[in-house]
């Protein structure tokens, strides 16, 4: 038996107005949407371990799944990892997360999973660490802390990986557009070309045609004229 299961009898008080109370207690606010990354102007670039260190944004040790629709399935198990490591490294080294928090509340919960309804399994875990000083102020304050650390850290990874993206493919991408445009160029000399092939290949034509008349004409007429010659030959030697 846990710690905590030992602990449950002489703290656990539950009733239905307690459920109504829980039940109706509000969530806290949803974290800030992350602003769109940019990279700063100044020399100060954002860094972040996993792109400064490794270069895991580009290179992971483990191979992703992807949805029919070709979307990502989920997440890599190494970035969960890394977003537990960063919690629990603010749990231990920032004086705001001193004592029992939010994080402690929520592993508690993993203690008494023989409790199936998940208000009683709440107040329970809450009614073991308010002993402690735990208010429901803190575990607000604190989760909403937390949440604010994974967003700061998920707009410093797009920034660094924008800088990334900018050094290791920027230049291939501009000399794509580069070869596009030299492309678009060769593209437009080569309908020029075209166009001057099939007017000097009608020109030809029509001068071909004129010229294939011309001796035609000129063949036609020598053998009319041969002919006239032969056809009074054959008569004088008939005649005289």
């Amino acid at each position: 038996m846990s710690f905590l299961k030992q602990l449950l009898s002489p703290f656990v008080e539950f009733d239905e107005k307690k459920k109504d109370v829980a039940k109706s207690s509000q969530p806290p606010p949803p974290p800030t949407t992350l602003s769109k990354p940019s990279i700063p102007a100044t020399d100060q670039q954002p860094h972040h371990p996993l792109i400064d260190d490794s270069n895991a944004a580009i290179n992971t040790s483990q191979t992703p799944t992807y949805s029919p629709g070709g979307t990502l399935a989920g997440p890599l198990p190494e970035h969960e990892k890394y977003f537990e490591r960063l919690i629990d490294e603010a749990n231990a080294k920032n004086p705001f997360f001193q004592g029992n928090d939010f994080k402690e509340f929520v592993d508690s919960k993993l203690d008494i999973d023989d409790i199936t309804d998940e208000a009683l399994k709440y107040q329970t875990a809450f009614n073991i660490f308010k002993n402690s000083g735990l208010t429901k102020e803190k575990l607000l304050s604190t989760g909403r802390e937390y949440l604010n650390i994974i967003g700061r850290d998920l707009n410093t990874f797009q920034g660094a990986h924008a800088l990334q993206y900018k050094k290791d493919l920027g230049p291939n991408e501009m000399l794509i557009q580069k070869k596009a445009q030299e492309l678009q160029a060769l593209t437009q000399k080569a309908n020029a070309l075209k166009k001057e092939i099939n007017k000097l290949t009608t020109d030809i034509n029509l001068a071909k045609d004129k010229l294939d008349t011309v001796r035609n004409s000129f063949l036609l007429a020598g053998e009319k004229k041969q002919a006239e010659i032969q056809n009074e030959l054959e008569k004088i030697k008939k005649y005289f």
